[in-house]
């Protein structure tokens, strides 16, 4: 930099989503669409992906879809959890990790209530059960 440039000038711009307590930023800069069918959203936003005609509900409709990751997020949890209960060969039983998924599922089922299919909300509120149920027997 020679004497007679000036130092330049340095923007500094916060684009997190969310404020320090988790509330969604009311001054993220919105992004303007190029069509007048397609609505705004925040700069960065990911447009939603289409969904295929196989697992897309009826139009007009607000049907959550079943979603196989889900469902085996909520399998792989399980299986650790029965596993930490049981024990098996080599692997000793340890009650507390096994508490700790139980209780993540849990929190799961309360986070995602009103959010998932009937079969996904069955499936995960008959798990924890269960995991709660074989929990209270196997500290008996």
């Amino acid at each position: 930099m020679s004497e007679g440039d000036s130092p330049r000038k340095i923007k500094v711009v916060d684009r997190r989503w969310f404020t320090d307590d988790g509330e969604l930023r009311q001054d993220r800069p919105i992004e303007r669409s190029t069509t007048t069918d397609e609505p705004s959203r925040p700069v960065g936003a990911q447009a939603e992906p289409p969904r295929s005609a196989a697992g897309a509900p009826s139009p007009g409709s607000n049907a959550p879809v079943t979603n196989p990751a889900f469902l085996e997020l909520v399998a792989t949890l399980a299986q650790q959890a029965e596993l930490f209960l049981t024990g098996a060969e080599g692997f000793p039983k340890q009650p507390e990790q096994a508490q700790r998924l139980i209780d993540y599922l849990g929190v799961l089922e309360m986070k995602t209530r009103g959010n998932l299919s009937a079969e996904e909300s069955q499936l995960l509120s008959n798990i924890v059960f269960q995991l709660r149920t074989l929990y209270v027997q196997s500290r008996g």
